[in-house]
């Protein structure tokens, strides 16, 4: 069955991609995935959500910069400045038609995609997302249940 009707949906998944370990890339990692489907959604919207979540979250300096996914037109990478500098959060954009008509599927549809672990690297004052998974309980023990 094809939705037809207005919908937004909010998930957390695991995902596996095939990334070179550094300080700020996990091969396994969350992410943190959101999809607007309704007649008139367009980038402005996007880009107000997403602006938006992370306000809220407490980081209101959020700048979008064009970027390229095959599945989404136009693609944006989201962005947050901390420490002064501009951290890469995710990535979002709008279906492409040739993805989303062969379901049915009229609406525009927006969509986005952000990494949880540099979420909580931003929260606990992390400079390496590696941190996120050492085995030294003391400093386990001191960190904040989020």
């Amino acid at each position: 069955e094809h939705p037809t009707e207005a919908c937004r949906v909010f998930s957390v998944d695991r995902v596996f991609r095939k990334e070179a370990i550094d300080r700020t890339h996990l091969p396994e990692f969350h992410q943190i995935e959101g999809i607007i489907m309704e007649e008139g959604a367009n980038l402005q919207m996007l880009v107000t959500t997403l602006k938006t979540f992370y306000a809220k979250m407490g980081y209101p300096e959020v700048r979008v910069r064009p970027a390229y996914f095959p599945y989404t037109e136009p693609s944006l990478e989201i962005e947050v400045k901390w420490r002064g500098k501009w951290l890469e959060l995710g990535g979002a954009g709008i279906f492409r038609p040739e993805v989303t008509e062969p379901l049915g599927i009229t609406s525009p549809v927006l969509a986005w995609g952000m990494g949880l672990e540099r979420l909580a690297m931003l929260v606990l004052g992390l400079d390496d997302i590696r941190q996120l998974y050492i085995s030294d309980l003391e400093w386990l023990r001191n960190q904040p249940v989020l």
